[in-house]
Parts: structure tokens; C-alpha cells; sequence
């Protein structure tokens, strides 16, 4: 914003300095809303990438991938196989009563067992860590989309309240140089007393409000530290955004958070295929080698252990239901969560289009006409036909219709980032 000069007020010049002030302000409101503001140095994507390299939500979320990455390897192998050691046939009474080689049945066993789960089975648990991965990956896309949203609207929000600041700046500028000339024009007899009380009550009014915009600036800039990390700032101007609204309304199924629950329904799919075959029963093999006293020769035993399901209608057949129906309730979130995310994109944009007709108007409209009236008003304070309350109302009115437009154009660049965080991939 342009730096203002003025030079100390004197009595044969205050009604000039006070009309040089009101159209440096009407300059810097229309300035300050301008969209094509003069460019500074650009934060914003530099905001972006500070918040996605340190994001602790990011780095939870990337060991999730690397743990779930980890397990797929393992998901389709045996299980670990049994190592079996013991003594066989040991007699307990007679002649031969706990003797290990006088005995003819008494062996030293060790043997090796292996449970195999059927081909299917360990089929569908392979798809189901490898669905598993892809779910992870999904939910860390998801995330990163969540930062760079939050992270992009935090920027505006502490740019756009530094403007906002800034603009009221300028009024209290014109204030305090009102309030220096006040005694200068008391004595040419061109204001009463009353209006000296007046300029007071209306500086500490203005002084409440000011109180107000440095929270909202300090607020903001919290938030923007928050994602962004304790050097962040809301520098250069606020970048504007293209919304292509055929492709949003064509592509919202690819956004993250529908597009996770295509891997989710992937893991349902192969829990249901892998309660599917448990009806087929599973088998194990075992092989032993049994050591017995002098004189006895040595056994080896092989042995094959089949898992008979006699009884499907009440163990597989349950499970398979309900994980059929587990399948049902996915499909179903899934549809229930396109519809509404369509109908929060038709309110976005129809909000997008509400904030762009205001905001033409306001600053080819409004903003010109108010800068036009307190043209007309401090002309007529000069020339002695109104009082010096109606410039102070003039310009109060002036610069609110200068704060709503920066807070329009805050909500619309706002909006503009929501649209262009749904997907991401930016739209063409």
C-alpha cells in the first residue's frame, strides 16, 4: 500500500489537507481491491511446501504405508512350520519301567509339522494386504489434499486480514490529522465545540475496531504458523484461482475421499472370498523320525492331516454372510458419500457465483459512489452547508465498503481454493 505523506496542518490549509486526504483514501480503497494488484514476491506455494514437508498428519500417515507395504509381503506365505520333539511308548511299570532302549515300542521322536492353508485362502489374503496398501496410499493422498487445502486457506485468511488492517490504517491516519486540525479550524470559527467531542468519541470507536481486525490478523496468523511452521508468512499478493466447473462436476468420483473407498471395498471383497474357502478345508503334512534302544531299529512316521467342514451351514456359511454383507454397507456409504459431495460442490459454486456478482458491484459500483460522496460531503463542510459529522460518516461508510470488499474477495479466493482442492490433480 502507498506510503502518505502530509505536512503539519496549518489554519489557512487544513480544509486543503483534509480534501488532499480523502482523495489519497478513496485511491488506496480502490487500490487495495483491485484483483490486479501490483505483484510482490509469492508465499503462498512456498506455504504449500513447507506445510506438506513437515506435516506430522503426512508423517503418520507415510508409516502407515510402510507398515501396511511391509505385511504384504508376508500375507500369501505358509505358516511357520512346527518343530515337534518327545518321547513315545515309555514304559511306566514292569521289568522295563522307564527305560529308553530296553523297550521295543519306545522311541525319542522329533518331527517337523506344516499347516497349508488352501490356494484360495491364501489368495485372498494376498489381495487383501495388497488392497490394504492401496488403501493407505489412498488415505495419504487424502491427507496431503487436507494440508495443502488447510493450509492455502490459513494464507488467505492471514492475507487478507493484514490488508484489511492496513486499509483501516488509513483511516485513522486521516482521523488523527482531523483531530490536529480540530483546534486550528475551532478558532477560525469553522467547527463548534461539540464536533472537538465528536472527533474524540469517534477516534476511540475507531480504536475498538482496530482491536478487532489486529485479533483477526493475529488469529490467522496463528493458523497459517500452524500448518506452515513458525517462519510462515502471509507476503505478496493473494494469486487467483481458474475453477473449471465441467470438470469438477465430471470427475468428482476421483476425489480422495471417494476414492479410498475403492480399495476398502477391495478388502471387503477378499474377506469374502477367503470366508469362501473355508468350505474347502485346509491340511497339514508331518514328518517325524523316531530313535530307538540297540537292537531296535529306527521308525520314520509321515503324516497327513485333512480339515473336514461338516457342518458349513452353521460356521463358513455365517461368515460369508456377513462379510457379504459388509460389501453391501461400502457400496452404499460409497453412494451416499457421492451424493452429498455433490451437492457441497453445487453449493460452492453457486456460492463462487453469488460472491462474483457482489464483488463487481461493490468496486465498480458501490466503492466509486462512496468516494464520490465524500467528495460532495467535504465540499459542502468546507464551504460551511453541512457539518463535520457528515464527513466523518462519509468516511466511516467509505471505508467499511472497503473492508467488505477485501472480506468478499477473501471468501471468494477461499471458495476458489476449496473448488481447486477437491481433486489432485488441478483441473485443466
Amino acid at each position: 500500500m502507498p506510503t502518505i505523506t502530509t505536512s503539519p496542518p496549518v489554519q489557512n490549509c487544513c480544509a486543503l489537507s483534509v480534501r488532499r486526504c480523502g482523495h489519497i483514501m478513496s485511491a488506496l480503497m480502490l487500490c487495495a481491491v483491485n484483483l490486479g494488484a501490483a505483484a510482490q514476491d509469492m508465499d503462498f506455494d512456498g506455504a504449500l511446501r513447507a506445510a506438506l514437508e513437515r506435516a506430522p498428519l503426512l508423517q503418520a500417515r507415510g508409516a502407515s504405508v510402510q507398515g501396511a507395504q511391509a505385511l504384504q509381503a508376508s500375507a500369501a506365505q505358509l505358516p511357520d512350520p512346527k518343530l515337534t520333539l518327545g518321547i513315545d511308548s515309555l514304559p511306566v511299570n514292569g521289568p522295563n519301567r522307564g527305560s529308553l532302549s530296553r523297550d521295543d515300542f519306545t522311541q525319542r521322536q522329533i518331527g517337523w509339522t506344516q499347516d497349508v492353508p488352501n490356494r484360495a485362502k491364501r489368495a485372498a489374503r494376498a489381495d487383501a494386504a495388497q488392497a490394504r496398501t492401496e488403501r493407505e496410499q489412498a488415505l495419504l493422498q487424502m491427507e496431503q489434499l487436507t494440508v495443502r487445502r488447510e493450509t492455502g486457506l490459513a494464507w488467505l485468511a492471514s492475507h487478507f486480514s493484514g490488508k484489511r488492517l492496513a486499509l483501516f490504517d488509513e483511516l485513522i491516519v486521516q482521523q488523527e490529522l482531523m483531530k490536529k486540525t480540530a483546534p486550528a479550524q475551532l478558532a477560525a470559527g469553522k467547527i463548534n465545540p461539540s464536533d472537538i467531542s465528536a472527533i474524540e468519541l469517534e477516534a476511540l470507536t475507531l480504536a475498538d475496531r482496530r482491536d478487532e481486525l489486529q485479533r483477526e490478523a493475529a488469529q490467522s496468523s496463528a493458523l497459517l504458523r500452524r500448518w506452515a511452521g513458525d517462519a510462515a508468512s502471509a507476503r505478496g499478493p493473494a494469486p487467483e484461482f481458474t475453477v473449471n466447473h465441467p470438470y469438477l462436476l465430471a470427475t468428482l468420483e476421483r476425489s480422495p475421499e471417494i476414492a479410498v473407498l475403492t480399495p476398502i471395498h477391495a478388502m471387503a471383497d477378499a474377506e469374502v472370498r477367503e470366508a469362501e474357502a473355508a468350505r474347502q478345508g485346509d491340511w497339514s503334512w508331518s514328518v517325524s523320525y523316531g530313535k530307538r534302544g540297540q537292537g531296535f531299529g529306527d521308525l520314520v512316521s509321515v503324516l497327513l492331516t485333512f480339515e473336514l467342514p461338516l457342518s458349513p451351514g452353521q460356521r463358513q456359511q455365517p461368515q460369508i454372510r456377513a462379510r457379504q454383507q459388509e460389501l453391501l454397507r461400502i457400496a452404499a456409504e460409497r453412494d451416499e458419500l457421492v451424493r452429498k459431495q455433490t451437492q457441497e460442490l453445487q453449493a460452492l459454486l453457486a456460492e463462487l457465483g453469488e460472491l462474483d456478482s457482489k464483488l463487481q458491484r461493490l468496486t465498480q459500483q458501490a466503492l466509486p459512489l462512496a468516494a464520490q460522496r465524500t467528495d460532495f460531503t467535504l465540499a459542502a463542510y468546507e464551504s460551511g452547508r453541512d457539518k463535520l459529522a457528515a464527513v466523518l460518516e462519509a468516511r466511516k461508510q467509505q471505508t467499511e465498503l472497503g473492508l467488505r470488499a477485501l472480506e468478499l474477495q477473501a471468501r471468494q479466493r477461499a471458495v476458489q481454493w476449496r473448488l481447486n482442492s477437491i481433486l489432485p490433480e488441478q483441473a485443466p
